[in-house]
């Protein structure tokens, strides 16, 4: 049976293509048991429910629960409703990922951030974001989303650099949680992380994923490439760090809300490893794995990278048996063709709009620009909305002015290749149906489980 769950927590049935009330008391117990992560990560799919009449008029199967956490593809579905209601002027910032060290202690082969991480520091003279600036512009940043119906976005702190080695890392997720009630998510591989930062982590994140050159010692040396050999960070020492997280999670009895886990690359040597590192994270107690490819080399054909039967099969046994494994989450690639991917872009794929550039913007220290990967990133011009400088009001301008407006047109006409083509696809998805409706306010979005 699948159910679904409304915003006032009332629980339903969908025996075919509509909802009822009939749930019997077992089911409504095990739903009310489940906590904040649990409701999040255990959802199947989107519906989008005619209230008068109880009819389930639209589904969407692929919501990517990592991909959103602590937020969900309801999240973005709602506002996407509020917008075509009229009830905000434009989007909110959902999701700030924020590039603040342009640094880093590894070399990681294919690694995706050296293009833009020289791009930031010769365009943007970008190398260091500094506390105080930092501070303001999350403040004001909070108050531009909060204003447009969202109380807390997800603030995501990852790469370009290793955020380990920022100097102010525990000061700012303390900061971002109490003063712009943000949603931490921290993505590193942990190499640098001290014990306060690990301490504010535990106690104020919402989601922290290492990430694993490889899922091996052998296969981490090999992809990590790390700068300084005598105080080489190792796949068991990433492993312990997990645990140590995880530790820290329970003392501050957060089990409910924190999500801990890690992330992964294709790679020939991890073949015959997945499963084994799956079992260690259950054994750990941390909740996700999530496995990714990687784009094809540059001048490569991604013919060349087929995948073999063994991984095929290992990846398969691991979709299917994680939760035997003790963890509550696993992403694999849709499709088990190629270990690589490729990104280009059809004409006939391009989503009306690029939603991503408006609902999550990229911050390099206090520029702002559309997309991390867009190919035009290198022409300042057409990629950077503009630098805070945190004053209160500063973004309607920066990104509802007319300079914000001329960019949003370059996207995604310009583009041949997109990093976020999921999440545009979706949001375009989600805008057509409800384009169609008679009457928006009778109808309502639901998670199913």
């Amino acid at each position: 049976m699948k159910i679904a769950i409304d915003k006032n927590n009332v629980v339903y049935s969908i025996p075919d293509k509509h909802i009822e009330n009939e749930v019997n008391e077992y089911i409504n117990r095990s739903i009310n048991f489940l906590n904040d992560k649990e409701r999040l990560m255990k959802a199947k799919s989107l519906i989008l429910v005619e209230k008068s009449t109880k009819k389930v008029i639209f589904e969407l199967s692929m919501i990517h629960n990592q991909h959103f956490y602590p937020l969900s593809i309801l999240d973005y579905a709602n506002v996407m409703l509020k917008k075509m209601k009229g009830e905000i002027s434009n989007f909110p910032i959902m999701s700030l990922d924020s590039h603040d060290y342009n640094f880093c202690d590894f070399n990681c082969k294919d690694c995706l951030a050296v293009d833009t991480r020289k791009w930031a520091k010769d365009n943007l003279n970008f190398t260091n974001f500094d506390i105080n600036h930092y501070k303001k512009v999350l403040k004001e940043i909070a108050r531009y989303s909060k204003k447009r119906g969202l109380d807390s976005l997800r603030f995501e702190m990852s790469g370009e650099g290793n955020p380990d080695m920022y100097p102010y890392r525990e000061e700012l997720i303390k900061y971002a949680k109490e003063e712009c009630n943000m949603r931490c998510v921290y993505i590193s591989s942990g190499s640098r992380l001290n014990e306060k930062t690990i301490d504010a982590l535990a106690k104020y994140a919402y989601y922290v994923r290492i990430s694993f050159p490889g899922v091996c010692n052998e296969a981490y040396s090999k992809y990590s490439i790390q700068k300084n050999k005598n105080q080489e960070f190792t796949y068991d020492d990433a492993m312990n760090l997990i645990q140590k997280l995880v530790d820290k999670r329970k003392e501050y009895g957060r089990e409910g809300e924190l999500m801990i886990g890690a992330r992964t690359c294709m790679r020939p040597e991890n073949v015959g490893e997945y499963i084994k590192t799956a079992k260690r994270l259950g054994e750990i107690g941390a909740d996700s794995f999530q496995i990714v490819k990687i784009l094809v080399p540059e001048g490569e054909e991604i013919e060349k990278y087929k995948l073999n039967k063994e991984a095929v099969l290992e990846l398969k046994q691991l979709n299917e048996n994680y939760k035997k494994y003790g963890l509550m989450h696993i992403q694999v690639p849709g499709k088990l063709d190629y270990m690589y991917y490729d990104r280009k872009l059809d004409d006939n794929y391009k989503p009306s709009q690029c939603y991503s550039s408006l609902v999550s913007p990229i911050l390099y220290g206090p520029n702002l620009v559309i997309c991390t990967h867009w190919e035009k990133i290198k022409d300042i011009k057409d990629s950077h909305y503009g630098k805070l400088l945190g004053k209160e009001q500063e973004l309607e301008e920066i990104i509802d002015g007319e300079n914000g407006c001329r960019i949003r047109k370059c996207v995604p006409e310009k583009c041949s290749s997109c990093c976020s083509i999921y999440d545009n696809q979706v949001m375009d998805l989600i805008r057509a149906q409800l384009s169609i409706l008679n009457d928006l306010n009778d109808v309502e979005f639901m998670l199913t489980y």
